[in-house]
C-alpha cells in the first residue's frame, strides 16, 4: 500500500483547477488548527513543503482550501519525488 501524505489542497479563485500542496506533517497539523482563520481574514501565510522548501500562499485570493491525506503526491508541487520547483 502506498504511503500516504498530508497535502494542502486549495481552489483559486477564477482557477479551474484546484492546487495541490505536498505538505510536511507538521506543518499540516499545525495548518489544520488556523486554516479556518486564514480563510475569514485573508492573510499570507508561509508553509513549508514535504520536500524542504517554502510555499507561500494569500489566503485572500483562496476560494476555498482543505488538508487531505493522498495516497501519492507525485503531482502536487513541494513533492519530494517531484523534484521540480523553485529551488536549485
Amino acid at each position: 500500500m502506498p504511503d500516504t501524505r498530508p497535502g494542502l489542497v486549495l481552489h483559486i479563485a477564477g482557477v479551474s483547477q484546484p492546487l495541490h500542496i505536498a505538505l510536511d506533517p507538521a506543518e499540516a497539523d499545525a495548518l489544520r488548527d488556523v486554516i479556518a482563520d486564514l480563510m475569514t481574514n485573508g492573510h499570507t501565510k508561509s508553509l513549508t513543503t514535504a520536500d524542504g522548501g517554502r510555499f507561500a500562499v494569500n489566503f485572500a485570493h483562496v476560494a476555498t482550501a482543505h488538508i487531505e491525506t493522498t495516497r501519492s503526491d507525485a503531482n502536487a508541487y513541494g513533492a519530494p519525488a517531484r523534484g521540480t520547483g523553485f529551488r536549485n
